[in-house]
Formats: structure tokens, sequence, C-alpha cells
């Protein structure tokens, strides 16, 4: 194994790491996107239709958001 091997490997597994934090905050920025359409009285076929996401999926988002928000409400 080359000296420089453990380098690129270390700098594949950093950029994958930070990768997938964007990922992540992309994914939070999409939900909360997609729960104030809903909250502004857009209906779930056209989020899913503005968002190239399938109204399923449109769903899930919504329904994950929710139970997020129960779980970190006080009194719970």
């Amino acid at each position: 194994m080359a000296a420089d091997d453990g380098e690129v490997l270390e700098r594949a597994a950093a950029e994958v790491a930070a990768v997938q934090r964007a990922l992540r905050a992309a994914r939070r920025a999409l939900s909360d996107a997609v729960v104030a359409a809903r909250q502004q009285g857009e209906p779930e076929w056209r989020v899913a239709e503005r968002s190239g996401l399938d109204p399923m999926t449109i769903r899930n988002i919504l329904t994950a958001a929710e139970a997020a928000a129960e779980a970190s409400s006080p009194g719970r």
C-alpha cells in the first residue's frame, strides 16, 4: 500500500461525511418547505408536483414532521 493511499482514503471519507451533513441539511430544508406549503393551504398533490416528489413521499414527510413536533413538544 502506497503512503498516499491512506491520504486518499481519509480524504474520501471526509468528503463522504461532508456530503452526508449536506444531505441531512437539505432534507431538513425540504421538510420545512413542505410543511410551510401545507400550512399555507397548498394541497399535497400540488406540493408533490412542485417538488418533483410523489404524493406518498409528501405525506410521509408531513407525518414525520408531525411526529417530530409532537415528540419535542413540552409535557412529553
